[in-house]
């Protein structure tokens, strides 16, 4: 049987007539600030032509890498799961790198477990989305020198490596949003967790509401992932019960958004009430709401960038760099 012969470096050079190392080059991500754009763009052409196909296992035995990153999601069904994802992954494609993903479900043990997997199956550095009460786990993966850095999630007064969303801002400037909208009572409804990043939104929606003098008391719902859509639920009940001129509720996850969703659309919060619904993080399922949403948008591009290319100068030998960043997002609608 004929077996087509395998494209090498040589070929790609030949179709883009240019030298076999400056192929190397570019599909090596190397010297790109000395090669040309327009040369750069015809190797990848040439190469796309050919359908060549590198030779990952004898390039990591070359370079002593596998060419691959590991990423620890908390929560593959979330829709924010899929968007960092894609974040992340476009940004590992301009450096040639391969992505393993799993996912801890929330669970601390799982968390320890897909970092051994991880590293057991060589990968070159991990970005991960921490799960609640697993400081000791990332601290004992910062002191082995290995390359990470936290995504979306991080803990307060640590060393640890991270890029995440400011979520003090996120909640701050949305609940602002809705004041100058006019709106005095509303219900912030959030997670019951020790997890920093949603403890600062919701010292963001307190003091944004005192800054305004809105008295908040009782308009706080926080909800267990165990019994998130009946406790929402519940809580929105409360709240409304509470204050019979509820005007707004703010929702501080995609997740939390969707259990108020179902109970808005059920309840005709839209028709009878007037009451505005706002979130943190969008998703695709807000159209399924009669009434427009507004919600915060997180910078979930510029992280996965930032992640990836801390990530790559760690891999690269920088072991004395650091990254402790906090980006902004906006406000949509």
């Amino acid at each position: 049987m004929y077996k087509k012969k395998k494209v090498q470096l040589k070929d790609i050079a030949q179709e883009a007539n240019v030298s076999v190392a400056l192929v190397s080059y570019v599909l090596n991500g190397r010297h790109t600030n000395r090669i040309k754009p327009e040369t750069a763009e015809r190797i990848k052409e040439a190469a796309m032509r050919l359908n060549y196909q590198p030779n990952y296992f004898a390039k990591g035995l070359k370079t002593q890498k596998s060419y691959t990153i590991g990423l620890v999601l908390a929560d593959l069904t979330n829709p924010f799961s899929t968007q960092i994802t894609r974040a992340i992954e476009n940004e590992l494609n301009n450096h040639q790198y391969n992505i393993l993903i799993g996912s801890t479900d929330e669970n601390g043990d799982k968390l320890r477990n897909l970092i051994d997997v991880f590293r057991s199956r060589q990968v070159d550095g991990l970005i991960i989305l921490p799960t609640e009460n697993s400081e000791k786990v990332i601290t004992e993966l910062h002191e082995s020198g290995f390359p990470y850095v936290l995504i979306d999630r991080y803990f307060r007064d640590t060393a640890f490596n991270f890029v995440v969303n400011d979520n003090y801002f996120t909640t701050f400037s949305a609940t602002k949003r809705l004041i100058k909208r006019g709106k005095r009572k509303i219900g912030f409804i959030t997670l019951k967790t020790n997890l920093f990043h949603i403890s600062e939104r919701k010292r963001g929606f307190i003091e944004a509401c005192e800054e305004a003098g809105i008295d908040i008391t009782d308009c706080i719902v926080e909800a267990t992932l165990e019994q998130l859509d009946k406790e929402v639920r519940a809580g929105i009940n409360n709240i409304k019960q509470k204050y019979s001129n509820l005007d707004a509720l703010l929702f501080s996850t995609d997740n939390l958004m969707l259990c108020g969703l179902q109970y808005a659309i059920k309840y005709k919060l839209y028709v009878e009430n007037r009451i505005e619904l706002m979130a943190v993080d969008e998703a695709r399922f807000y159209n399924i709401y009669p009434s427009p949403i507004q919600y915060y948008k997180q910078p979930l591009a510029e992280m996965g960038q930032k992640a990836v290319q801390f990530l790559m100068s760690k891999i690269e030998g920088n072991k004395s760099q650091t990254i402790q960043e906090i980006v902004k997002g906006k406000l949509v609608g």
